[in-house]
This record gives structure tokens, C-alpha cells and sequence, in this order.
């Protein structure tokens, strides 16, 4: 969509998601400073350690769990009532999962380089590009928007169940591999696996079909500049996701490296 088409609401729930995730990543790279650094506790620099504990402390907490949850789902409700506003969503998810795997490709890389353990194997970028390429495929074949409606939250009524909002984390295998895509585990800092998100995604779809079939705001009479910081992200937050995480670990460690930590 132009500028002058765009949903102002979606754009600022997305730019707001899209922030607290990165804001979520900024803490994984504080929090495992020592992991970086080997001698990061010889350093002992009083800025590093604050950052560090109040990480760890964010990380480990109640509120960071939930509100993680929370931003995800977000982000992922509002991707599905824009998937509807595609064209052609197998092109689309098609060129995210090229994104992902270059993604994979770079983090393996370094991991192999500096052994950081950044390894991305299925991260939001995956999830997100297989679930546009599901739903799109579901859509082809299942035009009832109740049907679909009942498919989503089937999948979050089975999720909770089974408690796959919380997987426990696994070595990378053969063997465990397909686990961790389907979301059964998990495998790194970033993960996201197919499910329980799929489910979220098609009920955004809905959502979409149902509330925005004309592709205008809900609250045309609340006004929010275009050049408004959650709006902005929201517009970019694809190229914000994938680019900030390399930039984010570049200045934390060029920060951290002026200070006197060696790796």
C-alpha cells in the first residue's frame, strides 16, 4: 500500500511490537556481555556491570516472559490482517524465507568465527515466512472465514495445552531439527517455531477479511503523523527486525571493546 492508503493504526501496533522486540534483543546482548568478553569480569568496568545485571535481571523476569509473548503475538495478529492486504502472499513468504536462511547462513558464520552461540535456526523471520506460505496455502483451498477461524484457534486451544508457548530448549541434530521448526523445542535465543504461531496468524487473516475487507482505518478520526516514530517502524519493521540484530551486536561490542574488553 502507498503511504496514503496505510492503516495508521496497524502501522503504529506493528511499530510498537517491532521496538519491543528489539528492545527484548538489545537485553540478550547486554545480559550475555560475559560470554563475549573473557575478560570481562578482569575489566570489571562499573557501566558494563549494570548493564549486565540489569539485563540478566530483565531477561529472567516474570514481566520479560509475558511481555515477550505479548509483543510477538502483537506483531504476528496485526502480519495476519495484512496478509490480506497481498496480493500474492506465496511470492511474498517466498522472498522472507530467502531472507531467513541468508539469515541462518550469516549467524553460522560467525558462531563458526567467534563461537558467540548466535546460531539462528528458526527464528521470527522463518516462522514468519513458512506461516505466510501455510496460510496462503490454507486459503487457496478454505474460503469459510469461520472454518478458518476454528483452525487458528484449534491450534492455540492444542498449544496451550501442551504447553508449547514454554518448549524446553534442545541440542541442534537431524534428528532434533524438525522439532524445532514444528515448535515441539527450541534451539536458541530467537526462536519461533511453526506452532502455536500459525494459529495466530490465520486468526489475523480473519480479522482482516472481516474488519479492514475496505482497507480503511477503524478510527479514521483519530489523526497520527506519518512521521511518527511507532509508525515508522511499523512501515519498516521487516528491514528493522532483520538489520538490527548484526547492527545491535556490532555497537555493543565496539562499545564494550573502546572500554578495554578483548574477546
Amino acid at each position: 500500500m502507498t503511504n496514503k492508503k496505510r492503516i495508521w493504526e496497524l502501522d503504529f501496533l506493528r511499530g510498537l511490537a517491532i521496538i519491543m522486540m528489539v528492545f527484548d534483543h538489545i537485553m540478550y546482548d547486554f545480559a550475555y556481555l560475559p560470554g563475549y568478553f573473557s575478560n570481562f569480569y578482569d575489566v570489571n568496568h562499573p557501566l558494563f556491570n549494570w548493564l549486565n545485571d540489569f539485563a540478566r535481571l530483565y531477561w529472567n523476569s516474570t514481566l520479560r516472559f509475558f511481555g515477550r509473548e505479548f509483543f510477538v503475538l502483537l506483531f504476528l495478529l496485526i502480519s495476519g490482517i495484512s496478509f490480506t492486504f497481498s496480493k500474492d502472499n506465496f511470492k511474498r513468504g517466498g522472498k522472507m524465507l530467502a531472507v531467513a536462511l541468508i539469515i541462518t547462513l550469516v549467524t553460522y558464520l560467525i558462531d563458526q568465527a567467534l563461537g558467540f552461540g548466535v546460531l539462528i535456526i528458526f527464528g521470527v523471520i522463518h516462522m514468519f515466512a513458512v506461516n505466510t506460505l501455510i496460510t496462503a496455502l490454507i486459503r487457496k483451498f478454505i474460503k469459510s472465514e469461520i472454518i478458518i477461524l476454528f483452525i487458528g484457534m484449534l491450534i492455540i486451544t492444542l498449544s496451550i495445552i501442551y504447553d508449547l508457548f514454554n518448549v524446553y530448549s534442545i541440542s541442534l541434530s537431524l534428528q532434533t531439527l524438525p522439532k524445532i521448526i514444528i515448535g515441539i523445542n527450541s534451539f536458541g535465543a530467537d526462536h519461533f517455531g511453526i506452532l502455536p504461531y500459525l494459529g495466530i496468524i490465520l486468526i489475523g487473516t480473519v480479522i482482516g477479511k472481516i474488519f479492514y475487507q475496505n482497507r480503511v482505518s477503524l478510527i479514521p478520526q483519530v489523526e497520527m503523523k506519518e512521521n511518527n516514530i511507532f509508525r515508522i517502524a511499523g512501515r519498516y519493521s521487516l528491514y528493522i527486525y532483520v538489520l538490527h540484530q548484526p547492527l545491535v551486536l556490532v555497537l555493543v561490542l565496539g562499545f564494550a571493546y573502546l572500554f578495554g574488553y578483548r574477546f
